[in-house]
C-alpha cells in the first residue's frame, strides 16, 4: 500500500492558534490516518489492534510502516543498513539503544503518518537530525522506532534569496557550502558535522551571534508535524505560540520538517582559527576573553570561545582561543589583545565559513564515549579564573582513564547577543539584556571504556557544582542551562524561568495526550532532567 492522497488536513487557518483547543477530545487516529491515505482496515496487523497486547505494538508499527512505505524506508535489526544508521551516531552511548526498526521518511506527510502510527500502536519513537548528542536515548529509541532524516536533505532558496528552506537531514557543512554559491550564509552551527534540527530547536550559538543572535532567533518559520499529525507553518503571525516554543523548547512540541531561515550576505572568506597558550599566558588570555565579551558591542562581527584542556600523559595545561571575524580581515583591532599574548601555536587565517566548521569538527571525532555538562553565572575575571582552577583540579583526578581528553569550553553570551534574542517576540530561553554578559561553560569529556563512566561523570558534575556554589557565594547566580551543552542529569526546561510554565501550557494545547512527552521520551522534557539523580 502506498500513500495515495494529498494530506487532506493540510495547513489549518492561521487563526486557530488563538483558540484554546487544537486537538479535540474526540480526536480519531484512524480517521487522521485515512486523510493521510492510510486505511487501517487494509493492514491486517492493525486490524483489531485494541485487542492485542501493547508489548507487540512496535512489531505492529514497524510491520505497518513497511507495508505503507516499502522496505527501502524501513530498516529492521537484521539488515546491514540498520547497522549503518546506528554506527552513524556521534557518541558510543547513542549507539547503545537498539530500536525495533528505523524509519527513513521522505516527506512531511511520512512523518505525520509515523506520529499517528505511534499513537495507534503506543510504540515510542525518537527523531535524529545529526545525531550529535552525548547520552543514550537522546535521539534513538531503544525497542521503538528511530526516525532518521537522511532522505530529507533539500535546501531551497526563496525567489528573493532572503529565506532558505532547509530539511532536517542537513548538516551545517551542507548548508554553508550550498549557500556559499550565492554569497549567502545563515546563523547556524560552528561544527560541520552537526545537524540543523537539535542545534536550532535547542538555541544555536553561531560565529555570527553578536550580530544576529542565536540560530533560533533567525528562523522565519517552521514547518512542523504536530501530535495530531496536522502539518502547520509556525511563524510570528501563524501559530505564534508554537513558533515561540520551538525556539529553544527542543523536541517537546512537534517534529520540524522544514526550517525556514533568514539569510544574510556573506562573502567567500572570513577570518578564523586558533591561538594556543601555555599556563604562563593564562592570566592574559582570561583578561582578553572577558574584555572581548564585555565590549562586544564595539565590534559585533567578532566571535570567540576559550577552551581549556589537560594532557593525559603529561598533565600539561593548555588554553585555546577560537577566534572568528565575519569579514576577511586578518588583523581586526578587536583581537589586538589576543594577538599580544605569547602563543605556542597560531592557525588563524582567511578561509571559508565551511572550512572553519570542518576544523572544529576534526576535534569532535565519532565513536567515543562522551559527556557534556553546562552551567552559567555572571561574568568577571575572577569567576573565569575560578573555573580554570577547579576544572584542572577535577581533570587531574581522571587522567588515568583510558583515552581521556578532558575539556571545558568557556563562552560569553554578550549583551548584543541578548538584545538580538528579543526580536520576533523573543525566544524561550529566559535571558534578557540586563542579565548580561553571561558566562557559559561547556564541559566535554571523551574516553574509551564504559567501566570509567562513573568517574568521568562525577568529575564533570564536580566542576559544575563547584562553579554554582561559587556563583552563589559571590552573588553571581544565573540559572540558565543551554540545552545543547547539558547532561542527562540537568533540568534544562526548568532553568528557563518564567518561560517554563508557558511552555507547559502550550504543550497542553498542541499535545494534550503528551505524545512528545511519553511516546517520544528522549532528550530534555518539560518535567525535569532525563536522569533525576546526579552522579555519586
Amino acid at each position: 500500500m502506498r500513500i495515495s492522497s494529498v494530506f487532506a488536513l493540510g495547513f489549518m487557518p492561521a487563526g486557530i492558534w488563538a483558540q484554546d483547543i487544537f486537538e479535540p477530545a474526540d480526536f480519531n487516529i484512524t480517521q487522521a490516518l485515512l486523510k493521510n491515505g492510510v486505511d487501517v482496515s487494509g493492514i491486517p496487523e492493525l486490524t483489531g489492534l485494541s485487542e492485542r497486547s501493547l508489548s507487540s505494538g512496535c512489531s505492529i508499527a514497524c510491520t505497518s510502516l513497511k507495508v505503507i512505505f516499502g522496505d527501502a524506508k524501513v530498516e529492521s535489526q537484521d539488515e546491514t543498513a540498520y547497522d549503518d544508521v546506528i554506527n552513524y551516531f556521534w557518541s558510543t552511548q547513542q549507539r547503545e539503544p537498539k530500536p525495533y526498526c528505523i524509519f527513513k521518511p521522505e516527506k512531511s506527510i511520512d512523518v505525520s503518518t509515523l506520529v499517528l502510527l505511534s499513537r495507534l500502536t503506543q510504540c515510542p519513537f525518537a527523531v535524529r537530525s545529526g545525531g550529535h548528542a552525548a547520552f543514550a536515548g537522546a535521539s534513538s529509541a531503544d525497542g521503538g522506532i528511530t526516525v532518521t532524516f537522511e532522505k530529507m536533505k533539500q535546501i531551497k532558496l526563496s525567489g528573493d534569496k532572503k529565506i532558505v528552506s532547509i530539511e532536517p537531514g542537513n548538516l551545517w557543512y551542507d548548508i554553508y557550502t550550498t549557500l556559499a554559491a550565492d554569497d549567502l550564509a545563515v546563523v547556524g552551527g560552528r561544527v560541520s558535522g552537526i545537524g540543523i534540527g537539535g542545534l536550532t530547536t535547542g538555541g544555536g550559538i553561531s560565529f555570527f551571534t553578536n550580530e544576529y543572535g542565536w540560530a533560533c532567533d533567525n528562523v522565519a518559520s517552521f514547518e512542523v508535524v504536530t501530535a495530531s499529525g496536522i502539518i502547520v507553518n509556525a511563524s510570528p503571525t501563524s501559530y505564534p505560540d508554537l513558533y515561540w516554543a520551538l525556539r529553544g523548547g527542543g523536541n517537546n512540541f512537534g517534529i520540524v520538517t522544514n526550517f525556514n531561515l533568514n539569510t544574510f550576505a556573506h562573502g567567500p572568506q572570513m577570518f578564523g582559527g586558533q591561538r594556543r597558550f601555555f599556563n604562563t599566558s593564562f592570566p592574559a588570555a582570561i583578561d582578553a576573553f572577558v574584555n572581548l565579551g564585555v565590549n562586544a558591542a564595539q565590534d559585533p562581527k567578532a566571535a570567540q570561545f576559550l577552551a581549556i584542556t589537560m594532557g593525559a600523559s603529561t598533565g600539561t595545561t593548555v588554553a585555546i582561543a577560537e577566534l572568528e571575524y565575519a569579514d576577511p580581515v586578518l588583523d581586526a583591532p578587536v583581537f589586538e589583545e589576543y594577538r599580544n599574548i605569547p602563543a605556542f601555536s597560531d592557525t588563524t587565517k582567511l578561509d571559508t565559513l565551511a572550512y572553519f566548521t570542518q576544523q572544529l569538527n576534526n576535534s569532535n571525532p565519532n565513536g567515543y564515549r562522551e559527556t557534556f555538562w553546562t552551567a552559567s553565572s555572571k561574568l568577571d575575571s575572577q569567576m573565569v579564573q575560578f573555573v580554570f582552577d577547579v576544572s584542572f583540579e577535577e581533570f587531574s583526578k581522571i587522567l588515568d582513564v583510558q583515552g581521556i581528553i578532558p575539556a571545558n569550553t568557556l563562552q560569553i553570551i554578550s549583551v548584543p547577543t541578548l538584545e538580538q534574542m528579543q526580536k520576533n517576540g523573543g525566544n524561550v530561553l529566559g535571558l534578557k539584556p540586563g542579565d548580561g554578559p553571561v558566562f557559559l561553560i561547556n564541559i566535554s569529556m571523551r574516553w574509551d571504556k564504559t567501566a570509567d563512566d562513573a568517574r568521568v561523570l562525577k568529575a564533570s558534575a564536580n566542576v559544575v557544582q563547584r562553579m554554582l556554589d561559587e556563583a552563589k557565594r559571590r552573588n553571581m547566580v544565573n540559572d540558565f542551562l543551554y540545552m545543547n551543552y547539558a547532561s542527562q542529569f540537568q533540568d534544562v526546561i526548568g532553568s528557563y524561568g518564567e518561560s517554563t510554565q508557558r511552555l507547559k501550557e502550550f504543550a497542553k494545547k498542541y499535545d494534550p495526550t503528551e505524545v512528545f512527552q511519553k511516546l517520544q521520551p528522549g532528550y530534555f522534557k518539560l518535567d525535569g532532567a532525563p536522569v533525576q539523580s546526579w552522579p555519586q
